[in-house]
């Protein structure tokens, strides 16, 4: 494909936009050439935040771009009041308040919090790549 948007690794090789779009192809690859694209991933993913973010930046500075503008978004949040809640609560059951995060928690309340979180707080375990 002319003019195809693709990722080159230190070696020279190239993987275009519709191989990465491709399960099959990616499925197919040796493990070091997969390990060459996250990183070129990587790379490419903290060089568009900055883009992104210096792009903000000018539109908020009244700098006007042909195809780009702010648009406008509808975010729906519920009244966290007391009365609120204990509507809620009454209503549908406790399932319908959330009780905030152990961060939250320390934020509105201060380290005092900590030995009434250390009864209740639940550790999970997850994966997330790491890049070494």
């Amino acid at each position: 494909m002319d003019n195809e948007l693709m990722i080159v690794d230190q070696w020279g090789e190239k993987f275009g936009i519709q191989d990465l779009n491709d399960k099959k192809f990616l499925e197919n690859i040796t493990p070091q050439q997969l390990e060459n694209i996250a990183y070129r991933k990587k790379e490419i993913g903290i060089a568009f935040k900055k883009v992104d973010e210096v792009l903000k930046e000018r539109l908020n500075q009244g700098e006007q771009f042909p195809h780009i503008i702010f648009s406008e978004t509808k975010h729906a949040n519920i009244d966290q009041s007391e009365q609120t809640k204990k509507a809620f609560v009454k209503k549908y059951g406790w399932d319908a308040v959330q009780v905030k995060t152990p961060k939250q928690l320390k934020e509105k309340y201060g380290e005092d919090i900590q030995p009434d979180l250390d009864k209740v707080t639940v550790y999970t375990t997850g994966q997330r790549l790491k890049y070494e």
